[in-house]
């Protein structure tokens, strides 16, 4: 799977020396009690998805030793930049 900018995002993490292969793209945000929040989306490869389809399960890593509290889900944002917005583009 591949961490991907959705048209959604607004910071993105960058590793130092690394390449845009490595960036972590994230929308901010808050939750239903104002806390903040970040979500990434990840493209799973067509191997990924074919197995996916025949009954492989997802797995969440987390490091470290404590766990904080995450989610896991589907969901169908747009990847890449988000459209420009606003004046003329000539």
């Amino acid at each position: 799977m591949k961490a991907r900018r959705t048209v959604r995002s607004d910071f993105v993490f960058r590793l130092p020396g690394g390449t845009e292969d490595n960036d972590l793209w994230v929308e901010r945000k808050a939750d239903t009690d104002d806390r903040p929040v970040m979500s990434s989306t990840w493209e799973p490869t067509d191997e990924e998805r074919e197995a996916i389809a025949n009954g492989a399960n997802l797995e969440l890593m987390i490091w470290g030793a404590g766990h904080p509290p995450v989610f896991l889900g589907i969901t169908d944002v747009a990847l890449g930049k988000a459209p420009e917005s606003g004046g003329d583009h000539a």
